[in-house]
């Protein structure tokens, strides 16, 4: 009796190891007091979990970090583990899908890793004299791994590597590494070997005892996060390191954003290769380069790189403004207007600075300040603007503007605010009838867009809550069937500058990428139901992802990005957008640059063929957008004397860049422009001239350019305010050069 007693003893002690558990309980403890510490200094609660994700995120830490019984490194990387299990089970009910969400987590687990590592410190004291010796690779782990990624690319599709959070950041190219189709044979190859490499050493260290499961779903995860930073090393040097390291910020955000990308793929594949090793009904020893061999795809054919066209098939160049003179600001000020005038003058300065475009932004506060109907005399205002920007030959792109939500996100008089916020001002887009009042905290933290109401906002947009989108893509359709027929609007940009809501980025990527198709289906049943005509239809990422592709299969959508307002450099910037905008297959447009850096970005936009709208035309002293309050001047372009009310003639350093020389129209597909302000040269190159006599230059100046030219034919100057514009046949392969 006595050895029976003893042999359950013995086996209680080597069940329950007290210094392991008091490790796990001691890190348990720290990250408890570091997550209230982050959620205390994150009012927006968009980065830290909240209390229930908390809670899920420090029980599954406790629980892996007991069964693993390992050290330093490899509690670290649970910490990573639990965030996001703990991000993923408390999103769920969100309604986005179990896998979308998982996939959403990565941002939580990198910067609850990057903040909360003392959790580990326990663990290590622990093992410190004890530390486990180095194991054997497991090499079912590896296959398991692998088939999990084979199989998730082939059911899935690409798409859930290549286009997530910041998808224009991702290269393209031999360097990418990502196991998919789109980085062909060698990158997807090269991808799929560094993750899974990494898989296999790391098994060595996670697979023993009874961490068997989670040793494998956490050495996934680190397979993941090595290959993050092993596509930003690589980017580094294909980008050039001393580019890269000297101009801006890139590496910063492409390390993060990679490796939170790699934790969510890691985590992802490593939960169902975790589950299929489990149950194996042993230990076989299979060669994982079997498994490799079925990575091997087709490289996927390179897109052409879109362009856009007008009804003669003729390439244009959409180079022009922004206007907000239409748009419902919220006001700090009674005495000082929110916007000046528009006027028939307006338009006039327009031309006469070579623009083809307008990009007209209207406010859906005004459109529909009640449910349902629109308000006329509100879209009398949209058309007049239309009729008089046609009347000198520009086109509009009507914008949907929005910024942090709308006005009556506002904080109340009185409202306190935590250390580090402060009480929200208020935006512009949404009518008060579609913004929620549910006790969501409005206090401002570094931007107004991070506001906890706003994101509820968007969160509710995003869901749907009391059909409020449902209204949008409604309005949207009404809105399309006013001007269905009208040749002189160029196109419709859905929403701009679309915000987070309080999902994770690529949950909500996938939310926008719905109300976006919605609202395209919307507008063309508009379009049919009016004999109207197929326009342009413009959609927007926001900073930190971009919707699903495959969100609308229309052929006549544009990626539209923002240049003015990103911490790296343009050329670097436009370079990163094209490639999103060829992996959708679209033509590419800038919808607001001007902050800065002028030149550089004006040589990004001849280079990349491509378009854009400066940002912006006026703007009044009361608008609250204006940056400092006081301030002596307002405008962008055209600058007013908050003091008097004078305009000021715009700086001569901007107007040269805007009012450059460029193509308005090819017939033909254009193989390259440079302009040069300074010397109001231009150059450009094409290809495939119809010999149709409807090339469009515009020049700027009073002199008349001299021309030179091969494959044009009939070449003619017509001086219109405030230059040229040039015609003529071009045919074949041409060449015009401007001096």
């Amino acid at each position: 009796m006595s050895g029976v007693t003893s042999r359950v003893s013995s086996a209680m002690r080597s069940a329950v190891d007290p210094a392991a558990l008091r490790a796990a309980g001691a890190g348990s403890a720290l990250l408890t007091a570091l997550l209230l510490a982050l959620n205390a200094a994150d009012p927006t609660g968009l980065l830290a979990p909240g209390p229930v994700e908390g809670g899920l995120t420090v029980t599954a830490f406790l629980g892996a970090s007991y069964l693993l019984r390992r050290g330093f490194l490899a509690t670290w990387g649970l910490v990573v583990l639990a965030a996001v299990a703990g991000r993923f089970v408390g999103t769920v009910p969100q309604g986005e899908g179990p896998l979308t969400t998982a996939w959403a987590t990565g941002f939580t687990g990198v910067y609850l890793g990057f903040l909360c590592w003392p959790a580990a410190i326990p663990a290590w004291i622990v093992t410190r004299r004890a530390r486990p010796a180095r194991g054997r690779p497991v090499p079912e782990f590896t296959l398991m791994a692998a088939f999990a990624a084979i199989g998730g690319l082939l059911v899935l599709g690409h798409s859930w590597w290549t286009h997530s959070p910041v998808g224009y950041a991702f290269g393209g190219g031999w360097w990418f590494f990502a196991p998919t189709p789109d980085a062909g044979v060698v990158g997807g190859v090269m991808g799929l070997v560094v993750f899974l490499a990494v898989v296999h050493l790391a098994s060595a260290r996670l697979a023993a005892g009874p961490g068997r499961f989670v040793g494998c779903w956490l050495a996934c995860v680190c397979g993941g996060l090595f290959l993050g930073f092993a596509q930003t090393v690589t980017a580094l040097f294909a980008y050039g390191p001393a580019d890269a390291l000297t101009t801006d910020l890139w590496p910063l955000f492409s390390l993060v954003i990679r490796m939170a990308v790699g934790v969510s793929y890691g985590a992802v594949i490593g939960l169902f290769a975790a589950t299929a090793t489990v149950l194996l009904p042993g230990r076989k020893r299979v060669v994982p380069a079997l498994a490799l061999a079925m990575a091997l795809s087709p490289e996927a054919t390179a897109l052409a790189g879109p362009a856009i066209s007008d009804a003669h098939g003729r390439q244009i160049l959409l180079r022009g403004v922004g206007v907000n003179q239409l748009v419902d600001y919220w006001s700090g000020d009674s005495t000082k207007e929110t916007v000046r005038p528009l006027t028939e003058a307006d338009f006039g300065q327009m031309a006469a600075m070579g623009f083809s475009v307008v990009r007209l932004a209207v406010s859906w506060s005004l459109l529909e300040p009640v449910p349902g109907t629109l308000d006329a005399g509100y879209v009398a205002r949209i058309r007049r603007a239309v009729d008089q920007a046609a009347a000198h030959d520009m086109v509009t792109v009507i914008d949907l503007h929005q910024d942090a939500w709308g006005r009556g996100v506002v904080a109340p008089m009185g409202t306190t605010c935590p250390i580090g916020t402060t009480p929200l001002t208020g935006g512009d887009g949404a009518p008060g009838w579609a913004t929620p009042f549910d006790g969501s905290r409005r206090c401002a933290f570094l931007r107004r867009e991070l506001a906890p109401v706003v994101s509820r906002a968007f969160t509710d947009f995003y869901a749907d809550r009391d059909g409020v989108q449902s209204r949008l893509v409604a309005t949207w359709g009404r809105l399309a069937r006013e001007f269905a027929t009208s040749t002189a609007v160029a196109g419709f940009e859905l929403l701009n500058d679309p915000s987070l809501g309080e999902t994770p980025p690529l949950t909500s990527s996938a939310a926008l990428g719905r109300f976006y198709a919605r609202a395209v289906a919307s507008i063309r049943a508009a379009e049919r139901a009016a004999g109207g005509h197929r326009h342009l239809i413009f959609f927007e990422p926001a900073d930190l992802w971009s919707p699903w592709p495959g969100f609308a299969r229309d052929p006549a959508l544009v990626l539209t990005v923002k240049t003015d307002n990103l911490p790296i450099d343009p050329a670097r910037a436009v370079a990163l957008a094209a490639r999103m905008a060829e992996r959708y297959g679209t033509p590419l447009w800038t919808n607001a640059w001007g902050e800065g850096r002028l030149e550089a970005y004006a040589k990004a936009e001849d280079d990349a063929l491509i378009g854009g709208a400066f940002w912006v035309w006026k703007r009044a002293c009361g608008d609250p957008e204006l940056f400092g309050a006081g301030a002596a001047t307002a405008g962008n372009l055209m600058v007013v004397d908050c003091a008097t009310g004078a305009e000021i003639a715009p700086s001569p350093s901007v107007t040269k860049v805007v009012s450059r020389a460029y193509p308005r129209a090819v017939p033909g597909r254009l193989a390259s422009v440079s302009s040069d302000p300074e010397r109001r040269h231009l150059r450009l190159t094409g290809t495939g001239g119809t010999g149709r006599c409807d090339l469009d230059v515009w020049a700027p100046g009073a002199a008349r350019p001299a021309v030179t030219s091969s494959g044009i034919s009939g070449v003619r100057f017509r001086e219109v305010p405030g230059g040229w514009r040039i015609s003529g046949c071009p045919a074949g392969d041409f060449t015009l050069e401007l001096r």
